[in-house]
């Protein structure tokens, strides 16, 4: 399974148009019951001000709804906590629960942003 953080999908989403993004490029390469998304991403993407215009989160929902949603589970926040905790670099509570998930899951972590995972113990970092 790869979990997609939400920068391949946040990369997606603005660039409607413009060629083939990452998100296209691994469903291509990963069936898409292999194709997953934390939780903790939706949260993320519905921080965002865009999502206030009715057809920019029809967009979204549409391009998140065929993914897997992964729970923010037990097991998951107890591993967020021990990976924040024990890294030597300090690392946003999204990161490490997005992280967590994937750890938990025994999944591998598609992301724009590899400076923000490449440093955790254990985690698989999907290339195309």
């Amino acid at each position: 399974m790869v979990i997609l953080d939400t920068s391949i999908i946040i990369d997606h989403l603005r660039r409607i148009g413009s060629g083939k993004t990452a998100l296209v490029r691994v469903a291509e390469t990963v069936s898409k019951e292999n194709l997953a998304l934390s939780v903790i991403s939706v949260q993320e993407l519905y921080e965002g001000r865009s999502t206030k215009d009715r057809h920019k989160e029809e967009h979204l929902l549409a391009t998140i709804t065929p993914l897997r949603i992964m729970p923010y589970i037990y097991e998951v926040a107890h591993c967020a906590g021990m990976l924040a905790r024990d890294i030597r670099r300090p690392i946003e509570l999204a990161d490490a629960a997005i992280a967590a998930t994937a750890l938990v899951n025994g999944a591998a972590i598609y992301t724009l942003n590899k400076k923000d995972f490449e440093h955790i113990p254990g985690l698989e970092l999907w290339e195309l």
